[in-house]
């Protein structure tokens, strides 16, 4: 029964994993999808995360909707040293900061470009300087629960992002665990923002979007910076926020029969939370570990920063992250879609429309207003 749920989610006549985002979702596809994301929780939770982290799909996508190049990315020289309050966070920020710094990291860092053929041609896509003093770009941080990259599966929607906001879309291939645990991610994606304003893009004129793991990923890289003090993007967006990494939030048990996300409690060493974190320094309270703002963006500053949009489905796993993230930051927009889930929050063309058009709306809005 396992492999026949997870052979048929894996059609391409179904599967979101050719790319179709547009498709409406079928009853019998979202029940497909939450049967097979709970078989791989219980996988996971039975075996661990390296048992069941599929090989993702790199979607084909035609040559004239857009172009797509992976380009390598390096620390700037002006970079400075982290410095935080946690001492531990420190050692582990201070760690791989060096190893960047003496060229001892493995595996370089890189970054999809993509660029819908309205916006540009496949040279002006692979120049990764500005194409004008007052160009707007995305900075788009995939999901991929910690443990993997959606970074192909997820081409079209960057692709579409690009299209539809009209501006180039860089892509961090962040490095994920369990082979590279925090701080990891945050390091590779705040790198990445920095590495573009190295190359002349303002901070002001580029918007960080993050999809799931993504958005807890980017909104730390944005606290990162405050705490750095180094200029902030324009905008931060966030779609289905994972945002509390003790996840203590009701949605988890309330939509568990709703969503693609199974839930494995944060004491489990199998859980994403724990895989995410790694090995726990002797002494540490992983718990109290997980609330710094570095790890559950939730208990963050709640006070100005970046402008926040929030898109959220009601029958998310994530769904009660999203409602605290908005009642946290003051300045946050909430934007709901009823009976969506972590699975199609993400597909069919009247849901991605209106997606698309409330992040054109708010991106394309003066912060002034």
């Amino acid at each position: 029964m396992e492999s026949e749920a997870v052979n048929r989610f894996l059609n391409p006549d179904i599967s979101m994993m050719q790319g179709v985002g547009d498709m409406e979702v079928t009853e019998e596809e979202n029940t497909l999808a939450i049967q097979m994301g709970h078989i791989v929780t219980a996988k996971a939770l039975k075996s661990g995360v390296d048992a069941v982290v599929p090989t993702m799909p790199d979607p084909e996508i035609p040559v004239s909707v857009g172009q797509f190049h992976i380009v390598p990315y390096a620390m700037p020289a002006a970079q400075q040293p982290y410095v935080v309050d946690d001492p531990v966070i420190q050692a582990r920020l201070t760690r791989v900061y060096e190893q960047e710094q003496t060229g001892e990291l493995e595996e370089p860092n890189s970054m999809v470009v993509a660029c819908a053929s309205s916006v540009c041609t496949s040279e002006q896509a692979l120049d990764v300087k500005p194409q004008s003093s007052s160009e707007r770009i995305v900075l788009y941080v995939c999901g991929g629960g910690f443990v993997s990259s959606d970074t192909a599966l997820l081409k079209w929607h960057y692709m579409r992002v690009s299209q539809e906001l009209g501006q180039r879309v860089f892509v961090p291939r962040y490095h994920v665990a369990p082979a590279h645990v925090f701080p990891r991610a945050i390091h590779d994606v705040y790198t990445a923002f920095m590495y573009l304003v190295n190359q002349g893009f303002q901070a002001q004129d580029i918007t960080v979007l993050g999809i799931s793991a993504g958005a807890n990923i980017a909104l730390a890289v944005v606290e990162l910076l405050r705490i750095q003090k180094e200029p902030e993007p324009s905008r931060i967006v966030v779609v289905a926020p994972c945002v509390d990494l003790t996840l203590s939030m009701d949605s988890w048990t309330r939509n568990h029969d709703k969503c693609v996300l199974g839930y494995i409690p944060e004491e489990n060493p199998h859980s994403m939370p724990r895989v995410y974190y790694g090995d726990v320094e002797p002494g540490v309270d992983v718990f109290a570990m997980l609330r710094h703002p570095l790890l559950s963006p939730l208990f963050g500053r709640a006070h100005a920063g970046p402008p926040l949009q929030i898109h959220s489905g009601t029958c998310d796993a994530l769904a009660d992250d999203a409602v605290a993230l908005a009642q946290h930051v003051p300045h946050a927009e909430l934007i709901t879609y009823p009976g969506r889930n972590h699975y199609t929050i993400l597909r069919g063309k009247q849901q991605l429309d209106a997606m698309y058009a409330h992040m054109r709306r708010f991106i394309q809005t003066p912060c002034s207003e």
